[in-house]
């Protein structure tokens, strides 16, 4: 597993940031195409009697689900949907369930898809090593990392909702989900359960990589490079098309 985990942390190239990034909201830095913030190690999976930490979030807002994600970040998911709007991002739907013809149906999250990662803040003059945050969640009975999982869902903008006129990620805190709950600003595209008698809990922290309790560290939020690489033809495309 680590050896797999290596190559592909390897092969990892993050697009690069083109523009210097500006602070547009408290703590929240914004250029075109990425956003980023500071965040602190949310849990604790290094105690000899607790190795095992359950996740259900990748980053979630101060008096949330601190217990069960890897980060903890001190802004307001509202602010971190304004942020990815100003850096360009397209907003979708997070994840709905319903009934059709007496049928449970789910529609998955939507939006423009995302990569998170993560890095290390130990010296600010210093150019960080971003990594992916899917490489810090495992599974409990292969020992896989998320990243290394080949039906792993994207991450997308999916950007909560609104409940009495209020945005409902400010009210729950869900900013970055690893299993949707349907109020997230970022949701993975997949329907996993965070009920534990609807879908078995599986992906733990990894605890080789992750640092420990309340280390703070670097969010960068970018296009994938599938989405970026598409945007970059379809500019190119209109630039020639004939006046």
């Amino acid at each position: 597993m680590f050896v797999q985990l290596v190559t592909s942390i390897i092969l990892f190239t993050p697009p690069a940031v083109t523009t210097e990034p500006t602070e547009l909201l408290p703590g929240i830095y914004v250029s075109q195409g990425m956003v980023e913030f500071e965040a602190k190690v949310s849990i604790d999976c290094h105690h000899p009697e607790s190795p095992d930490v359950y996740l259900e979030m990748f980053v979630t807002a101060p008096d949330s689900r601190e217990h069960e994600a890897l980060f903890v970040a001190d802004i307001q998911p509202s602010s971190l949907h304004g942020a990815l709007l100003a850096a360009g991002f397209n907003s979708g739907e997070p994840i709905s369930w319903g009934t059709q013809s007496n049928n449970h149906t789910t529609t998955n999250a939507t939006g423009d898809q995302l990569q998170v990662l993560y890095s290390l803040v130990v010296d600010k003059d210093a150019e960080p090593e971003y990594l992916p945050i899917e490489s810090l969640v495992i599974d409990l009975h292969t020992r896989d990392t998320l990243l290394e999982d080949d039906h792993r869902p994207s991450l997308v903008f999916a950007g909560s909702s609104f409940i009495n006129s209020r945005y409902a990620a400010d009210q729950s805190g869900t900013l970055i989900s690893l299993t949707p709950f349907g109020d997230e600003v970022i949701s993975p595209t997949w329907s996993l359960s965070p009920q534990a008698d609807i879908d078995e809990p599986v992906w733990i922290a990894n605890n080789e990589l992750l640092p420990e309790i309340h280390t703070t560290i670097r969010i960068r939020i970018v296009k994938t490079r599938v989405e970026a690489e598409q945007e970059s033809v379809d500019s190119v495309d209109t630039q020639e098309k004939p006046q």
